[in-house]
């Protein structure tokens, strides 16, 4: 009898140790939802983005883009400091700029892979997708007809703000929105893309893909 109460008393103590573990995990769940829920809608009321394509660390073009207005601000990257410090860069964005919600970074692989179209226009020519990276990052140029008397960093952030501009106009509509998220996202996890300021919800996504269930 006193063996049998014994085994009654450790399964009844088992039993407590997995509900409570149970409990702590649907308030964990409820947390996280919470969080993720919290940091989306922190993220969707961004209003001013900062824009940066970069290569080997080195910023190559800014633009600040105003979601509300389609309009951009163009940032001089050449004074700027190296993007190994992401914190160091994004302060002096701020200190000579104003206020900005969010930066995102992306090298030229993910410019090239999130150009869904084969070209956009700007200032009416057609640029096609590898011109347009060329031409962003530096490593060919324009011709003066397009470029204007535009300093090099400026013509860069213009072109860098239209492309921004045109695919961000298209997130709703339904083909678009889903290419530009879940590959953005994927990008985002594999170091392509980098967003600061983070938050929750940036957290975990970067390790579950909760865009890929959602409709």
């Amino acid at each position: 009898m006193e063996e049998e109460g014994e085994k009654k008393k450790k399964f009844w103590g088992l039993k407590k140790t997995i509900g409570i573990a149970l409990l702590i995990l649907l308030l964990l769940f409820i947390f996280i939802g919470i969080g993720v829920w919290s940091g989306l809608k922190d993220i969707a009321d961004d209003e001013k983005i900062l824009m940066v394509v970069e290569e080997g660390n080195v910023a190559k073009a800014a633009s600040i883009y105003d979601t509300e207005s389609g309009e951009g601000k163009a940032v001089n990257v050449e004074v700027l400091p190296a993007l190994s410090d992401i914190k160091t860069f994004y302060d002096a964005v701020v200190t000579e700029y104003g206020s900005i919600d969010r930066m995102i970074i992306a090298d030229t692989e993910a410019i090239y892979t999130l150009s869904m179209d084969p070209s956009i226009e700007f200032r009416g020519t057609n640029v096609d997708r590898n011109t347009l990276v060329d031409w962003v990052i530096g490593k060919s140029y324009p011709p003066q007809s397009l470029q204007g008397d535009q300093v090099p960093w400026d013509f860069r952030a213009d072109l860098l703000n239209e492309w921004f501009d045109y695919y961000y106009d298209r997130l709703d509509q339904g083909k678009y929105r889903k290419f530009i998220i879940d590959t953005g996202m994927d990008l985002y996890r594999d170091g392509h893309i980098k967003i600061y300021e983070s938050n929750i919800a940036l957290t975990v996504l970067k390790y579950i893909p909760i865009e890929k269930i959602i409709p």
